[in-house]
């Protein structure tokens, strides 16, 4: 290729063709639009949503929420946070707010601006704008004060929305009273379980219909892919050994002051939580760099394919792990993000992106792997045997569970029938029907089921299913409503629940606005939360 241009370098016709490629390198690789238009994830009204934005502001977000909770934020928390479709959704509806202000014709004044920002309680000391504060915050966030200003306009205009919004809303004296209760007054329940376990004895499968079930059901018993791997860790106490000083711990004291409270809610003082302001920056100074040793030492290994030499070089240690299920991995490797995602994409030898768990980071490369497959029915028959009796003294138990709330239904008595059954009655006692069912545990679908148990409606349209044994319900009282306290309370209930209206009816706004723009091609999604 190179001699061919080299031989025909003079030719009109190789400079139409040198032209045409420097063109096309300028417009799709050289200037910053064609970049940012293969990274957007979304495009607003032209305006780019790129991946790198995204990844920027989760990574604040994230050292945010670490330098927040600590050591109280689990795994399980983390993700019950779900921050990168927060992110994801907060980046578009941002801009889907600037479209839809430009629509309506929407505008912030400096002024407007101006005296948000000096009205701000945590920009303030003693009542007054602390200029110093305010350059705290914004070095603290990495943000500049051309983009702080700007979050607050799209803030302020995402109020002007909201209060415009607003003005449709209204709210009955009625669902005041419905919150209320909803909030204050318990139930006490009658209920029966019922599970396989209590039907023993009346299901023995024989060997045709166990060799059948594998046959209908090889997936539930398919051994995954496993595979081996090496990997790297860069723990953060490992890159946090440099000294905090006196002005970084009083900087982050004065910005997260909020936090450090006293056991009867007073300010604590900054020599009382010191030790724990220091912890909590070195981990995050040790979480940093963690992340940029982890990124440099990936992409020399992923350049150089030079994996063993890199690990000799700078001295790091190898973790070995054996061959396990994808889906199973070891516990030293349990809380790493993205891992089986990222093991089903490694070939034989190739290394994964920088993976993240709360205490620092890891390269994992594969070694080998090992495909999925189904046992032979004669090496399973035991596990077969057991979840074919498993699940058909379930379907046993739904039978007979349907049977008796069918009766209910008809008027039939819950004593006499448990007594015909041989099945015992349970109580709750009084709770509070908004989370966990006492003597049952939680379930979202009986939750909302209880709500709409009364006096008058005893038992729930259907069956319901709890810690796998099917459960027939029934209400039996509930507490005396304090109308006292009600009459005592109702702002301020009214308020929360207006509140809760408000920041409802936006989210509507905000989802019908991005269905109709989609629609009108002024967004264009490119890629999910879930993809980043």
């Amino acid at each position: 290729m190179l001699k061919f241009f080299r031989k025909h370098a003079r030719g009109w016709f190789m400079l139409a063709i040198i032209v045409i490629i420097i063109i096309v390198f300028v417009l799709y690789f050289g200037s910053d639009r064609g970049s940012r238009m293969a990274d957007a994830i979304a495009i607003v009204d032209g305006k780019v949503i790129s991946e790198g934005e995204f990844h920027n502001e989760y990574g604040k977000k994230l050292d945010m929420v670490k330098l927040s909770y600590g050591s109280k934020l689990t795994p399980e928390l983390l993700k019950m946070m779900n921050l990168k479709q927060v992110v994801y959704d907060n980046l578009i509806n941002k801009q889907i707010i600037i479209a839809k202000a430009a629509d309506l014709k929407l505008q912030i004044s400096d002024d407007e601006l101006r005296n948000t920002i000096i009205s701000m309680p945590e920009l303030q000391t003693d009542g007054i704008f602390d200029e110093r504060k305010y350059n705290q915050m914004l070095r603290y966030n990495k943000s500049s004060a051309e983009d702080f200003e700007t979050t607050q306009r799209i803030n302020l205009t995402a109020q002007k929305i909201e209060s415009l919004i607003s003005e449709g809303i209204k709210i009955s004296d009625q669902e005041i009273y419905d919150l209320y209760i909803m909030q204050n007054q318990k139930t006490n329940l009658s209920f029966v379980q019922i599970s396989g376990k209590d039907l023993k004895g009346k299901f023995t499968p024989t060997s045709a219909e166990l060799e059948n079930y594998l046959k209908n059901n090889s997936n539930t018993f398919r051994i995954p892919e496993q595979v081996k791997i090496k990997y790297l860790f860069f723990a953060s106490n490992s890159y946090s050994s440099a000294a905090i000083n006196d002005a970084e711990i009083r900087d982050y004291y004065n910005r997260f002051r909020d936090k450090y409270r006293t056991k009867d809610g007073k300010q604590a003082k900054l020599a009382d939580v010191k030790n724990s302001i220091i912890k909590e920056l070195k981990m995050a100074r040790g979480m940093f760099g963690a992340a940029a040793e982890a990124k440099k030492a990936h992409d020399i290994i992923y350049q150089e394919d030079n994996f063993d030499a890199y690990v000799a070089k700078n001295n790091l240690k190898i973790y070995d792990a054996d061959f396990f299920p994808i889906n199973k991995p070891p516990q030293a490797l349990a809380s790493v993000k993205d891992l089986a995602a990222s093991l089903l994409e490694l070939q034989k030898n190739e290394i994964s992106k920088v993976l993240t768990t709360n205490d620092g980071y890891y390269i994992v490369r594969l070694v080998d792997k090992k495909q999925a497959y189904t046992p032979k029915f004669k090496d399973i028959e035991n596990q077969v045997k057991s979840r074919f009796v498993e699940n058909g003294m379930l379907d046993l138990a739904e039978k007979e569970a349907q049977s008796i709330l069918d009766r209910l239904k008809k008027g039939e008595q819950l004593d006499k029938i448990t007594r015909e059954k041989g099945l015992k009655i349970n109580e709750t006692g009084y709770f509070q029907p908004t989370g966990i069912i006492p003597k049952l545990g939680s379930s979202k679908e009986a939750t909302e089921a209880v709500l709409q148990l009364s006096a008058s409606k005893p038992y729930p349209e259907k069956l319901l299913v709890i810690n796998n044994a099917y459960v027939i319900l029934k209400f039996k009282d509930a507490s005396k409503v304090d109308f006292k306290d009600f009459a005592a309370k109702k702002d301020l209930y009214k308020n929360a629940y207006s509140s809760s209206k408000r920041k409802e009816a936006l989210l509507s706004w905000l989802e019908g606005n991005k269905t109709a723009m989609i629609k009108e091609k002024r967004v264009k999604i490119n890629k999910e939360a879930k993809d980043l």
